[in-house]
């Protein structure tokens, strides 16, 4: 594919003033970069985000900023990136991401016949906040999307057949390959191609965006059908949430509370030994790892209950007395 195609870089931020700087530097130093423009959506920061970007934007007339006046979502906010982008190609990438010098060459050798192609994200996004706290070996692991929105290379036509839905506020981009199966087009996840995630959220921004994904991934489970590894975990939570209860009930408390918080403390150990090298050597950073790894997945779990509850249709409004009408 000529390097002189347009290819447009659309980049979704909220609240990323240490991390934007780094995400557009990384996208500018793109091997065999060519033409291209780049389009920060800032999705009503309240920190200095929107103000970096400008700044870049002020030196590089190939930089622009379209500034949303309220927190609209991540839908919302990549729908209004491929609004405005010109390009034959758009690429999705997130404003924690660091993308390696040859991302852009590898992403478009590997599009030939395929609609859409993407790389993989390290370390995983529902433990980056582990990773910076503890500074252990990620493993690499495949997105739960084909094209993640982390970094994804599109043709313009798919966007002429479907887009990001505005309404979801997380997990827009597993609602766009879902749509995009469904329309028969082609995405792939290109094998080796990693891109550095350098998350910055503290530990109760962190905590409440694994808390919105369980309520995402409720909603997506309701939507498709399609079961996954976490819904068999959260149906395993449930088990063992209800049977704590159940011995709570017959004066047995302190099993019944020891019942669930085993369960998710197994499920922490499962998990970070899944998404990083945990040697002996090292067990007390993976044991704190651990601990702050079962919060999350306590937050996660307690999201996919919230899901639940929104998915109940809403109870019939009663007509007034006498109103026969």
């Amino acid at each position: 594919m000529p390097e002189q195609t347009l290819i447009s870089f659309v980049i979704i931020a909220y609240n990323e003033e240490l991390t934007i700087a780094g995400a557009i530097a990384s996208i500018r130093e793109l091997q065999g970069l060519g033409r291209y423009e780049l389009i920060v959506v800032d999705d009503g920061s309240r920190d200095n985000t929107a103000r970096i970007v400008a700044g870049i934007a002020g030196a590089d007339p190939q930089v622009r900023l379209i500034k949303v006046g309220s927190n609209r979502g991540r839908g919302y906010a990549r729908r209004t990136g491929v609004a405005a982008a010109e390009g034959e190609l758009i690429a999705m990438i997130d404003a924690d991401i660091v993308l390696p010098p040859d991302w852009l060459a590898r992403a478009r050798a590997a599009l030939g016949d395929h609609d859409a192609v993407g790389g993989t994200a390290v370390p995983d996004g529902d433990v980056a906040y582990v990773y910076k706290r503890f500074r252990l070996t990620p493993r690499v692991v495949s997105s739960t999307a084909t094209v993640a929105g982390s970094n994804g290379l599109f043709r313009r036509r798919v966007f002429d057949l479907a887009t990001f839905d505005a309404e979801l506020r997380e997990g827009e981009d597993s609602a766009l390959n879902h749509d995009l199966e469904r329309l028969g087009l082609s995405c792939v996840t290109v094998p080796g191609l990693l891109v550095r995630h350098e998350e910055d959220k503290t530990l109760a921004t962190s905590l409440r965006w694994l808390f919105d994904t369980g309520r995402g991934a409720t909603r997506q489970l309701a939507r498709y059908g399609q079961v996954r590894q976490p819904d068999l975990a959260t149906a395993a939570f449930v088990v063992a949430t209800g049977l704590g209860v159940a011995l709570a009930r017959r004066r047995r408390r302190l099993l019944g509370t020891a019942v669930p918080t085993a369960f998710v403390l197994a499920s922490g150990l499962q998990h970070v030994r899944s998404r990083f090298e945990t040697p002996a050597a090292l067990w007390p950073r993976v044991t704190l790892a651990v601990a702050v790894d079962s919060a999350h997945l306590t937050a996660y779990f307690a999201g996919r209950l919230a899901g639940l509850a929104e998915l109940r249709p809403a109870p019939a409004r009663q007509r007034p007395a006498g109103d026969r009408t």
